[in-house]
């Protein structure tokens, strides 16, 4: 991997967040337009990070919260079953 590239792939969800200054966006921004497998990342991370926003919860489901409760208790009796 290049080292555009390294440094592209490392900002990017800073990048897709907006959470950059405006002159590293505008580099990213570039080097994004002109390579290929690059954009393809980004892609692929700005859809999957909007399919997890469209898809999330404000709570976990329940069986997760019992398995959870369950797993502490057990840790708390070291490790024997309750």
């Amino acid at each position: 991997m290049k080292a555009e590239c390294e440094n592209a792939v490392d900002y990017l969800y800073q990048y897709i967040d907006e959470e950059l200054t405006w002159s590293r966006r505008l580099r990213i921004r570039w080097h994004l337009r002109r390579c290929g497998p690059c954009m393809e990342a980004f892609d692929f991370e700005a859809r999957l990070q909007q399919r997890i926003r469209q898809c999330g919860r404000d709570e976990p489901p329940q069986e997760l919260l019992d398995r959870i409760r369950a797993f502490i208790e057990q840790e708390a009796t070291g490790g024997q079953e309750i």
